[in-house]
C-alpha cells in the first residue's frame, strides 16, 4: 500500500531539523575548505558564508540544538522541564565557544587577521566547557554531557591544528 504525503507536510521529524542543519552547514564547510586549499574562484566566499552560518547557528541557537529542544517550541516553558540550570549554561558555554572557534577556522582559512586571537580565546572557553561537562558527567552520566564532551574535544583538536597552521593552510600563487 502506497502512503500518501500530504503537501505542506514535512517528513523530517521536527527535533531533527536543527541536527540536519547542523550536518548540511558542517559538510559544506568542509567543501569549502577543500576549495580554499586549491585556491578555486570564490573560495573565500562559499567559506565565509557557510562558516558564519554555522557559527550563528551555535551562538543563537546551540543550547536548543544540544538540548534537543524543538525550534518552534524554544520559548516555551515547557520546553525546559527536566532540563536543569548546570544544562543549560554548559550549552550556552558550548554554543559561545563552538562558534567563536567557527570563526577562527573561516578566518584562518581565508588568511584574515584576528584569527589567532578567535582560536585562542575559542579553545580556551572549550577547554573551560569541556572540564565542567566532564565533572558533571561523572556526577550524572547524561547523553547530553557525553556529546558536548565529544563536540569539544573535536573543536579543540581543529583549533589547535588550525592555530599552528595559522598562515601555512593554502599555498601562494
Amino acid at each position: 500500500m502506497l502512503s500518501l504525503i500530504k503537501p505542506g507536510k514535512s517528513t523530517i521529524p521536527k527535533s531533527a531539523i536543527m541536527k540536519k542543519l547542523e550536518i548540511i552547514l558542517i559538510a559544506g564547510a568542509l567543501i569549502g575548505f577543500m576549495l580554499a586549499l586549491f585556491n578555486l574562484p570564490y573560495s573565500s566566499v562559499i567559506v565565509s558564508f557557510l562558516f558564519m552560518a554555522l557559527s550563528l547557528l551555535y551562538f543563537y541557537f546551540g543550547f536548543a540544538l544540544f538540548n534537543g529542544i524543538h525550534l518552534r517550541k524554544i520559548f516555551k516553558t515547557e520546553s525546559y522541564k527536566g532540563i536543569g540550570p548546570w544544562r543549560i549554561a554548559v550549552a550556552i558555554g558550548a554554543g559561545i565557544a563552538l562558534s567563536d572557534l567557527t570563526i577562527g577556522f573561516m578566518l584562518t582559512i581565508n588568511k584574515y587577521p584576528m584569527a589567532k586571537s578567535f582560536l585562542t580565546f575559542g579553545l580556551v572557553f572549550a577547554a573551560v566547557i569541556l572540564l565542567l561537562a566532564s565533572l558533571r558527567n561523572d556526577k550524572e552520566k547524561h547523553q547530553f554531557y557525553t556529546s558536548i564532551i565529544l563536540r569539544c574535544a573535536i573543536f579543540i583538536i581543529l583549533g589547535v591544528a588550525a592555530l599552528f597552521l595559522n598562515g601555512h593552510l593554502s599555498r601562494t600563487t
